[in-house]
């Protein structure tokens, strides 16, 4: 059973795409990392699983 299920997520900033294509499933019991360089969009995505930001 899937806790956590996006699939090609997008977040748009005034015309600037933040987050373009993003897929992440994280099953019951398991545990992920994030990992990725410097602005490449980590957080946005982690405050539109949280409920924090809208996807646009």
């Amino acid at each position: 059973m899937s806790i956590v299920d996006i699939a090609q997520l997008q977040v748009t900033f005034a015309e600037k795409t933040m987050v373009k294509g993003a897929s992440l499933r994280v099953e019951e019991d398991e545990t992920f990392s994030l990992i990725g360089a410097s602005g490449c969009g980590k957080s946005t995505l982690l405050r539109v699983l949280a409920g924090l930001q809208r996807e646009w």
